[in-house]
């Protein structure tokens, strides 16, 4: 995320002054019948101080998020929505008659918290509850029955487009279909496990799953309402209680290490969405980006606690631990269709440097053979700098800008490159300060580099005042759709100032700034009201197009394996819109480079996917990538899935070796590949392939033979 509190410093005092927090806190009666007493204590409204919080948050929302939601009608159709979205994400606790008794209350959610009259959504929680319990207590009875591992029927796994069950008969059959499904998980996973043994395990996990679901915590109900009602406004804007805010700051401590990674909620699961480079889940090769976690162990034997459900803090406290100590993650895959695994990582700091920009230096021939050309390579998987050595007056603090200035300078001096690539796949961003000062060794000190445009209308375009022109010549810009804010901030500079040749995916699309309000500058200390996440503002290009929603779409497209319906900032709910302002007054839109030179170097990458072996094998390996994730039907044919495991395993076996002969790496045997011994992850490190890296070399060398040739005729 974009650090913006730079942004916001000067319009802060204005934001607090002019909140009103109504008094008029009335109290309604309960109009939702429940079917059954549940067992866990009832809560039919929140505490006084939480209704002074909703006031008060929903009123920061309406008045200062960019976009100026009105809390009407339209926003509490969002409210509901969202709010039925977390409850029952998969469509799995509710029936039909359920959901046509909350209809009612569709249009009154803007009431409710416009009032604080919170009651209808906590009583909607106390029918979730019920419906938990019958549907765990079902479990129990399901697995004492015989199953049919031979019938010819598939399940549906992701659910958010289904309806509904209609009736009680309608969900017992579905949770039979699931809880079928589960038991072919566990048993393709270890095929030394019996039918006895992964219906025991099953048992054992949802066990643990109606416990906890009795086990909320005071806050916690209230706390997702208020995150419901922010997400209504954006999907970045959001509400930290008091105790999540303690739990973030002693999660930075040093005392307390982590694996790598950045987790999120989606819906009822854990999700892998950034894996830090060089950290400890990264060193594994084994977590990707879009695993689900539906367990955690301690140590090397410990029993995995089920966590599917479980809120987001709860999970990050079981993850983090001691330095060397051991934390064992099961995982389905990041297609979310496949298999389980177990990963187990070694806790430990995530170093700094292993984020820090890296250079390399390649020699390329022309394409016509006659000349060598020496290729920089400037990989930069965060835009970072260490704010507490800045403030501290240290002079040699490290930071992004710093760091690529020195490998520049070497590349430029030293090793006199006649190009340079600069790679940002998988870089989410980071230091505003940093991309600006790092934009302008390109670019000059000058020229606009981004522009902003805040919640009050005001505009501001942005130049590096800091920092210098180095290096003038021919570039690529190497982006994918995990490419986002910061880096969407440089690859749309460098393209509007036509100094590079952008290359990838389109990018993330999140072209928002975020700021933390305390609440406790409106109400009082000693309520402990946590704070608000608002957004305040929007990015835009030197060329008055906004990075949000549409990110930045690359010169020169490349093959993925992102599907940008699953990943992305278009994929959420309520996402703000793309849109554009002026033009900043610098922009010169004569400098872009050429849709005749974009459309030639297109061609020729074309070309190679299509007749090099090397570009033919990445492209089928990606193609399959996102065939799965497509797939949404599992078959409930036990022998078929163990089938398909081990036809998909062969072709991506082949595949994998074929790539291996062609690098003159030795070909993995099935042991190896299935990763038993460790030995598959140690491989990888040593034998890496990165196709998309030498496609990036090889359209900057294709960029630098246009630009000679046309130096050339010129010269003629």
């Amino acid at each position: 995320m974009v650090n913006g509190k730079k942004y916001i410093k000067s319009r802060f005092a204005k934001l607090v002054g002019g909140i009103f927090i109504s008094s008029a806190l009335l109290f309604g009666q309960s109009t939702i019948a429940a079917t059954d007493t549940p067992k866990t204590p009832i809560i039919t409204k929140p505490s006084y101080n939480e209704q002074l919080i909703n006031s008060a948050h929903s009123a920061i929302l309406a008045q200062y998020h960019y976009d100026r939601i009105p809390i009407d009608d339209a926003l509490s159709e969002r409210i509901y929505t969202l709010y039925l979205k977390a409850l029952d994400p998969q469509k799995v606790f509710f029936i039909q008659s359920d959901i046509d008794q909350f209809e009612q209350y569709k249009y009154s959610f803007d009431d409710f918290v416009r009032r604080s009259q919170l009651e209808i959504p906590y009583e909607m929680y106390q029918q979730l509850l019920v419906r938990m319990d019958e549907q765990y207590a079902l479990v129990t009875e399901i697995l004492a029955e015989d199953f049919d591992f031979d019938v010819d029927k598939t399940l549906v796994i992701q659910r958010k487009d289904e309806n509904f069950p209609k009736d009680k008969t309608e969900m017992r059959q579905l949770w039979k279909d699931r809880l079928q499904n589960e038991l072919i998980n566990l048993m393709v996973t270890d095929d030394t496990l019996t039918l006895e043994e992964a219906k025991e395990k099953l048992q054992k996990r949802y066990n643990a799953r109606q416990k906890r679901i009795h086990d909320m915590e005071e806050g916690e109900l209230f706390s997702l309402i208020m995150n419901v009602v922010s997400l209504s406004f954006d999907p970045h804007s959001g509400y930290y209680s008091a105790k999540q805010m303690e739990q973030f700051n002693i999660s930075m401590s040093l005392s307390l290490q982590g694996i790598g990674t950045v987790l999120r909620q989606d819906d009822d699961s854990i999700k892998i969405v950034e894996v830090v480079p060089g950290g400890p889940a990264d060193l594994t090769g084994q977590v990707q980006i879009g695993d689900e976690i539906i367990g955690v162990a301690q140590g090397e034997d410990g029993e995995f606690v089920d966590i599917v459900g479980m809120r987001l803090d709860k999970v990050v406290e079981m993850v983090r631990g001691e330095k060397d100590t051991v934390v064992r993650l099961q995982m389905i895959g990041n297609k979310g269709k496949g298999a389980e695994k177990i990963v187990k990582i070694v806790r430990d700091t995530v170093k700094l440097e292993e984020q820090e920009a890296k250079s390399k230096v390649y020699q390329l021939p022309s394409e016509n053979g006659e000349e060598e050309y020496t290729l920089g390579v400037i990989t930069l998987p965060a835009f970072y700098s260490d704010f507490e050595g800045s403030k501290k007056g240290i002079q040699d603090f490290k930071s992004t800008t710093r760091d690529v200035k020195k490998l520049l300078l070497k590349l430029v001096n030293d090793e006199h490159i006649d190009g340079l690539l600069i790679d940002l796949r998988g870089n989410g961003g980071g230091s505003l300060t940093e991309v600006i000062d790092l934009s302008a060794l390109f670019i000059g000190s000058d020229k606009t580099i981004v522009q902003t445009r805040g919640f009050d209308g005001q505009q501001d375009a942005q130049s590096s005042p800091n920092e210098e022109l180095i290096y003038d010549g021919p570039m690529v810009v190497l982006i994918d759709r995990l490419s986002a804010s910061a880096s969407e901030i440089f690859a749309g500079s460098m393209q509007d100032q036509g100094r590079a040749i952008i290359a990838g995916q389109t990018s993330f699309g999140k072209g928002t700034v975020q700021t933390m309000i305390d609440l406790s500058r409106i109400l009082a200390k000693s309520t402990k009201p946590g704070q608000s996440k608002v957004t305040i503002a929007k990015f835009y290009r030197a060329n008055g197009e906004s990075t949000q929603e549409k990110g930045v779409a690359p010169d020169v497209t490349l093959p993925s394996i992102y599907d940008p319906n699953e990943i992305g900032e278009s994929k959420e709910l309520y996402v703000m819109a793309w849109d554009t302002i002026d033009a900043a007054p610098d922009y010169d839109p004569s400098v872009v480079i050429t849709e005749a030179v974009t459309t030639q170097l297109q061609d020729k990458s074309k070309e190679r996917f299509k007749e090099e072996e090397k570009h033919q094998i990445f492209k089928k390996q990606a193609n399959k990538t996102l065939e799965l994730w497509k797939i949404n039907e599992m078959s409930l044919n036990l022998d078929e899935r163990k089938e398909k495991l081990k036809r998909e395993e062969k072709e991506n076996l082949e595949l994998q070796n074929r790539m291996r002969v062609l690098y003159d790496y030795e070909p993995l045997t099935l042991e190896q590949f299935r990763n038993e011994d460790g030995s598959y992850t140690k491989l990888l490190k040593e034998t890496e392939t990165d196709l998309l890296l030498e496609e990036g070399l090889l359209i900057l060398r294709d960029y630098i033979d246009l630009l000679e040739s046309e130096t050339d005729a010129k010269s003629h």
